[in-house]
């Protein structure tokens, strides 16, 4: 695989993720402005309880489809339409599973309707997933680049035509209906037109067996971080209410679209690269997640010093009415470099075998966060939240860095020279932004945070010119 492929993968598809991600933080901006914290709550509430259902609908499918499909596409079709076949049933055990949890609990009838139309997006969406990740298993990421903006372009359309006719949270979630609905179909109908494949679904024992063989280690590994992304949410509703969950909203909104925009599209491409190399180069697989490291480290760093730094500004500009939640906000923010580096560490693990490891690490993470917010919550609410994220971050990282050195051979002294590079640039940032904080308002500080940072980076030379051009060429 070239190294330009590999770049221009990432442009198109961070591309993508950043216009997308721009919209959506609108949208929410639009929406959390115009709901009260409480109908916030309900909202992020049923997208997060079905979150925990869908591991039903997946168990690890997508990521062992991903990297089959990379090491032999040839069988690519062959694999898809067995993980349909395997699908099938898992949908329809979930829907009933979620819809018969949310039945007998004691949430308003409302709420429960909107876990029952969330169901139906969660299954759509998994579908979805594995149609994509076939095209993500050649390198292809164009389309599902495509659908990324047109998917959000009708969840904003539809969500702000609700907002101004009904103001009901329900429409909201229909709007997101109506756009995974697309979805589907724009992948299905892709994978029929451009790789001619038949989407039937499929039961052969010998390719079943194959999978169903691989699949614990991933399946574990997908509860264990659905778990972990919903369990905040779920808890604060249950232990404390749904205004709680608004208000952790605001900063989750923020920190995990941040963590989409940049970490998950090096992911989208790097899995196949890293299983790829594994297969075929170690030398490479050693330098492909060095250079994931190092653009991970020059992008979260700045990133998390300018949302410390101008977080009371950012939250009671765009969020006068969530001011509370300043603090959360900052101690979530700091947990940014450790969210952006645990993903090439968690996808080298998974591309080399050591799926096992991955999963651990994970399992370990989740039942402290599940601990911690059991405890922290009751006491501090959101805040509480906060804490367990970034806690469970730092330590996330930590496992997994454990185990990485037995994979591949780590560069240490060129780690700690990316990191000590960055940090000083970071400092001289933090310094510029306090000084001005007082008299320039912060949008202007954004940009001259950004230039200071990369200006003082490159005359250290943290990186060159020629890294850019090489972008700029591949994109």
């Amino acid at each position: 695989m070239a190294t330009g492929i590999l770049a221009r993968n990432t442009t198109y598809y961070t591309g993508a993720l950043v216009l997308q991600k721009i919209l959506s933080f609108v949208y929410f901006w639009f929406i959390s402005n115009a709901l009260i914290p409480g109908q916030l709550g309900q909202y992020v509430f049923a997208l997060s309880f079905t979150t925990l259902f869908s591991i039903l609908v997946d168990l690890g499918l997508s990521p062992v489809l991903t990297r089959e499909a990379s090491k032999d596409k040839d069988q690519a079709n062959t694999y898809l339409q067995n993980v349909l076949g395997i699908k099938i049933p898992l949908a329809i055990l979930s829907l009933a599973a979620a819809w018969l949890v949310i039945t007998v609990t004691s949430k308003p009838d409302e709420v429960k309707l909107l876990v029952y139309l969330a169901s139906f997006i969660m299954v759509l969406d998994s579908f979805s997933l594995s149609f994509w990740v076939i095209f993500r298993s050649r390198h292809t990421l164009v389309f599902e680049s495509i659908a990324t903006i047109i998917v959000q372009i009708i969840i904003f359309s539809l969500g702000l035509l609700a907002l101004r006719t009904t103001g009901q949270v329900r429409h909201l979630i229909l709007a997101l209906l109506a756009a995974s609905i697309f979805n589907f179909c724009f992948a299905a109908l892709l994978l029929k037109t451009k790789l001619k494949f038949r989407l039937k679904p499929r039961w052969n024992s010998q390719v079943v067996v194959h999978l169903l063989r691989i699949i614990p280690a991933f399946a574990l590994a997908g509860v264990f971080v659905k778990i972990y992304n919903a369990t905040d949410s779920v808890l604060l509703s249950f232990l404390a209410d749904d205004v709680a969950v608004g208000f952790f909203a605001v900063p989750a909104k923020v920190i995990f679209a941040f963590q989409q925009i940049i970490p998950n599209a090096f992911a989208a491409v790097i899995f196949p690269a890293f299983s790829f190399y594994f297969a075929n180069s170690l030398v490479k697989l050693t330098e492909t997640f060095h250079k994931a490291i190092r653009y991970l480290v020059i992008l979260s760093l700045p990133l998390t010093a300018g949302l410390v730094v101008l977080a009371k500004d950012v939250v009671t500009t765009l969020w006068p009415s969530y001011v509370a939640v300043i603090p959360t906000f900052i101690i979530m923010a700091l947990a940014i470099p450790f969210i952006f580096l645990a993903f090439p560490t968690g996808y080298l693990l998974n591309a080399c075998d050591q799926q096992r490891k991955n999963t651990l690490n994970r399992g370990i993470i989740t039942t402290l966060a599940v601990v911690l917010n059991l405890i922290l919550i009751p006491q501090f609410t959101y805040f509480g939240a906060g804490i367990t994220f970034l806690i469970t971050n730092v330590l996330l990282l930590l496992l997994d860095t454990a185990w990485i050195g037995r994979v591949i051979k780590l560069q240490p002294r060129l780690l700690l020279s990316m990191l000590g590079k960055s940090l000083v640039a970071t400092g001289l940032m933090i310094v510029v932004l306090v000084s001005l904080k007082a008299s320039v308002h912060f949008l202007l500080l954004i940009p001259a945070g950004v230039m200071v940072y990369f200006a003082t980076l490159y005359l250290i030379k943290g990186f060159v010119l020629d890294e850019l051009k090489l972008l700029k060429r591949s994109s």
